[in-house]
Formats: structure tokens, C-alpha cells, sequence
């Protein structure tokens, strides 16, 4: 066959393009077409990611099934459950109460002393923290005018018995005269006008005598007075106890006035002590008497003192 003839498949290539000189500079071309294919390493990245994927989706299936199966569980157990109930007797039993409350410690008995009559101050006999008993002797008063007055209201009581006694002899004899007249008038010796007239003298006469006996007792009352008055120049102690206060000494002018005047001595019975607790209203019903108590003082914290309720008020303070 002539070359011609020949098909187009044998026939050779064009000749490819000169490449440009090594000392040229030009420029690279991107390479155009499909991207390469990747090596083992992108594979491998791949699959690394796609098994931690797989993993936390696995991991977070877990933990939801988990849960749904902790609520199944649970929902079945308290359906199924059957409480265990511990029974006992009841049985009725006195609580105890504590409360610690704000005191106020006084003595048992507790006066201040004054004076029941006006004088100056002749002796003292005691002084702060003498320990007394019950009528001793705490001071004297000196009172001069209360002298004269019991010897004047002496003098009027004799003058007033002196004339009671006049009245009754009075009376006495005019009660004599009155009988012998009334006789005599029956008898027509003697007017009855004169009769009258000495009944009506007996009947004032026995009046006088009852005056003069209301006069006496009224003197001797007077005089009863003042002597007390010359008793209570003499100071005693009402109670026993300790001194606490003394506000007189010798000469001191002392006036009967317990309002407007000070008092001679202070005096508290201290061997027994009396506490005053105030103790709010929602525990004051369960306060009653016979309750124990115990009373603990600041000052001395290693000393309780045991004691019990003995009164209480029975009534709320208002506010």
C-alpha cells in the first residue's frame, strides 16, 4: 500500500514544544484537571475522625440508654416497694424544759427604816454590815417636847378621873334627894313640882357623870398615844438580816415623815434569797410551782445555787 493509504493511527505525533533554556525563569502554571489522588496518610486522618465520630455517638447512646433504663428501674421499684413500719406502744412520758433566763436576786425580806418620830439622834448602835436580830436596839432619839406632852395628857387624865369621880358623887346624891322627894309628894308633904324638878337635877347629873367618863377614856387615849410616841424614840429592827445602808448619825435631826424624809437604816435579810424572774408568754404556762431551778451568778461561775418556783403571778405583764 502506498503511504497515503496507510490509517491515521500509525501515524507519528506532532513534535512536542521545545522546553524553555534551564537559566530561563518561568512562571509555574497550575496544574489544571482533576485534583491528585491522595496518599496513605489522608487516609488514615480519615479514618481516625470517622472512628471518634462513630465512638461519641456509641459513648452518648449509651449514657441516654443508661438513664431510660436508671427511670425504668426506679418506676418499677416503687411500684414493687412494700414499706418496713416499726410498731410500738405509745406510752406517755413528762418532757423536760430548759429555759436560761435574765434574774434579779433580792433579799427575802428587804426595809428601809425610818423614824416614827421627830428628834435629833442621841445613840447609834449599829453600822453598815452589822448582822441584826428581830427588836435589837438600832439607835435612840432624844424628843424633849414628847417628854411634856405625856406629863401634860398625865395631869389632864387625873384632872379628868378626878372630876368623873365628882359627877358620880354628884349624881349620887342627887339620886338619894330625888327618891326622898318623889315619897314625900305622894304623900302630898312636898310639892310635886319640887319632885320634878329633883328628878329632872338626878337625870342631868347622870349625863355630867357619862361625859365625864367619855372624857377620861379620850385622855387616856391622848396619853396612850404619846407614850408610843416615846417607844418609837427607840429604833428596833423589824426583822433579822444585815444592814446594808446607814444614812443618820449621833445628832442628826430626824423627822416622822416617811414621804419627804430619809430613811435611818436599810435592812435585808440576806440567809435566803428570793429571785425574780421574768419569763416570756410562750413559756410561762409551763412555770408553775415546785418546778426545780438552778441560779448560776456571773461573779462566781463554779457555784450553781439549786432552788425551786415557789410563787408566781398567775397573770401575763403587759407590754
Amino acid at each position: 500500500m502506498n503511504d497515503c493509504e496507510q490509517p491515521s493511527a500509525l501515524k507519528e505525533p506532532p513534535p512536542r514544544p521545545a522546553l524553555p533554556a534551564p537559566d530561563r525563569e518561568a512562571p509555574e502554571t497550575p496544574p489544571s484537571g482533576p485534583s491528585r489522588r491522595r496518599g496513605p496518610g489522608g487516609r488514615l486522618l480519615g479514618l481516625g475522625v470517622l472512628v471518634l465520630f462513630i465512638a461519641a455517638v456509641g459513648v452518648g447512646m449509651w449514657r441516654h440508654y443508661q438513664k431510660h433504663r436508671q427511670v425504668i428501674d426506679i418506676a418499677v421499684e416503687q411500684a414493687n416497694f412494700i414499706p418496713t413500719v416499726r410498731v410500738e406502744n405509745v406510752t406517755q412520758q413528762l418532757g423536760g424544759l430548759q429555759l436560761t433566763l435574765p434574774a434579779t436576786t433580792l433579799g427575802f425580806e428587804a426595809a428601809n427604816i425610818f423614824a416614827r418620830t421627830s428628834g435629833y439622834v442621841a445613840k447609834r448602835y449599829v453600822d453598815i454590815g452589822d448582822h441584826v436580830k428581830a427588836g435589837q436596839l438600832l439607835a435612840e432619839i432624844t424628843a424633849p417636847e414628847v417628854e411634856d406632852q405625856v406629863a401634860q395628857w398625865w395631869n389632864s387624865l387625873q384632872q379628868a378621873q378626878a372630876t368623873q369621880r365628882q359627877n358620880e358623887a354628884q349624881r349620887a346624891s342627887t339620886q338619894v334627894t330625888s327618891k326622898r322627894i318623889s315619897t314625900l309628894a305622894k304623900d302630898g308633904w312636898s310639892p310635886q313640882e319640887q319632885s320634878d324638878t329633883d328628878w329632872y337635877s338626878f337625870v342631868a347629873q347622870q349625863h355630867a357623870t357619862t361625859a365625864a367618863q367619855y372624857n377620861v377614856a379620850a385622855t387616856e387615849q391622848q396619853l396612850k398615844y404619846y407614850h408610843q410616841q416615846k417607844i418609837y424614840q427607840q429604833v428596833v429592827a423589824p426583822f433579822d438580816g444585815v444592814i446594808t445602808q446607814r444614812n443618820i448619825d449621833v445628832g442628826s435631826l430626824i423627822t416622822a415623815d416617811a414621804s419627804g424624809g430619809t430613811s435611818m437604816f436599810s435592812l435585808q435579810q440576806s440567809d435566803v434569797i428570793r429571785v425574780w424572774v421574768y419569763v416570756p408568754q410562750d413559756d410561762a404556762f409551763a412555770v408553775k410551782p415546785g418546778i426545780e431551778a438552778v441560779v448560776r451568778v456571773p461573779a462566781m461561775p463554779n457555784l450553781r445555787f439549786d432552788g425551786k418556783v415557789t410563787r408566781i403571778a398567775d397573770a401575763l405583764q403587759p407590754c
